[in-house]
């Protein structure tokens, strides 16, 4: 009797030592804090302005994700790329997405994007160029039973430096 529960004493410990151990393992995904925001809009040769980030706000979707727009001021083009890590049961998984902009407004304060409307939804970015920040604003545009997921409040993202 006794080398049986030994063994299963070692089962036991074995299996509990095994599990800590691939905890330790096991990194927790988590949204960079690194925010850049390079204005070169000024330069002759080549005017951009390129912002790199994570969204934050109130109603995002997924909390890690990594942003990239570049806007080519001669093209009046902003060509965004998004990274989300989303959990969908098992581990986490990576979804891609990316979006063109047309520049409809440059100053010196700021530069206005707009994206070509969707079916049911108009996004807005805007750069403050004195901040060095970008918002967001999806706004829905069309009530029909085929856009009935989208939210009927506009959905406002922030992207910049930490918050004061």
């Amino acid at each position: 009797m006794k080398p049986s529960l030994w063994l299963l004493l070692g089962i036991v410990v074995g299996g509990s030592a095994g599990w800590f151990v691939r905890g330790l393992t096991e990194q927790d995904v988590r949204a960079s804090t690194n925010f850049t925001f390079n204005d070169k809009l000024a330069d002759r040769q080549y005017p951009y302005l390129s912002v790199r980030g994570s969204w934050r706000g109130s109603d995002l979707a997924n909390k890690v994700n990594a942003v990239h727009i570049l806007c080519d001021a001669s093209q009046k083009n902003c060509d965004l790329q998004q990274a989300d890590v989303m959990s969908l049961g098992g581990g986490p998984s990576l979804s891609l997405y990316s979006k063109s902009f047309r520049i409809t407004k440059v100053d010196e304060q700021s530069v206005v994007a707009e994206s070509l409307p969707d079916v049911c939804i108009r996004q807005t970015l805007t750069f403050d160029r004195v901040a060095k920040a970008v918002t967001m604003v999806r706004t829905k545009i069309n009530r029909e039973d085929a856009c009935s997921i989208v939210q009927d409040a506009p959905l406002s993202l922030y992207l910049g430096g930490p918050l004061r």
